[in-house]
């Protein structure tokens, strides 16, 4: 096994340990220090998902069923059901998921409206 592969396995498990407040904490900083990495100082949040798989479709396609709409509206849509998300990573993950949708023929895109497909 290589040493980035053991090292990025401790850092996982040493971010799991700490997000989930349980015990271990310094056993698994002592290995890393042993092996020479150096330790985040600040610990990232865990980013919330926009929504789950399936439900950003469900989301969307229910915004469409009340007529065309531009991509900010559809994003000001996805955060009206889903407060905890965030405006600007909504709007990525709307954007990321009607391209996909026009791909497969459920949405077409006119000019700067997206609409259901026939």
């Amino acid at each position: 096994m290589q040493d980035k592969t053991i090292n990025g396995a401790l850092l996982a498990l040493r971010k799991q340990i700490i997000r989930g407040n349980l015990d271990g904490l310094s056993q698994v900083e002592t290995l890393l220090q042993l092996r020479g990495v150096q330790l985040p100082r600040v610990m990232p949040a865990k980013r919330s998902d926009v929504a789950r798989r399936g439900q950003m479709r469900i989301i969307i396609l229910d915004a469409l069923r009340g007529g065309p709409k531009r991509l900010p509206e559809i994003a000001a849509h996805v955060v009206q059901c889903r407060p905890d998300a965030d405006t600007e990573r909504a709007y990525k993950r709307v954007s990321v998921v009607l391209t996909k949708m026009k791909a497969e023929g459920l949405v077409r895109h006119e000019g700067r409206v997206w609409r259901l497909a026939p």
